[in-house]
């Protein structure tokens, strides 16, 4: 005899139960394994300008939210992981 039930869910915009915390952190490990596989299997060029590209956008963010301007700072950390990345070639198996 089944019966319906009479609990109240909270139920997302589509009518489905939203994740629980582990499906999400479930989703989310997938995600960076994902993103990790892909970005381990680019050439050392592309991912030494994948890093100078990110680390110089995350210093300009930073920068414009602190007082006085000045954009060396992104552009010389930009210049400066793309350089040393590509000399050091971390990804390189030993």
């Amino acid at each position: 005899m089944n019966q319906p039930f009479t609990g109240s869910v909270r139920l997302t915009k589509r009518g489905i139960p939203p994740l629980t915390v582990f499906e999400r952190m479930d989703a989310l490990q997938h995600l960076y394994r994902r993103l990790d596989n892909q970005v381990r299997g680019l050439s050392r060029l592309s991912y030494a300008l994948l890093v100078g590209l990110i680390s110089g956008v995350a210093v300009f963010a930073v920068r414009s939210l602190l007082p006085g301007n000045g954009s060396f700072g992104p552009v010389a950390m930009g210049v400066s992981m793309t350089v040393s990345y590509y000399a050091l070639d971390p990804n390189k198996k030993n």
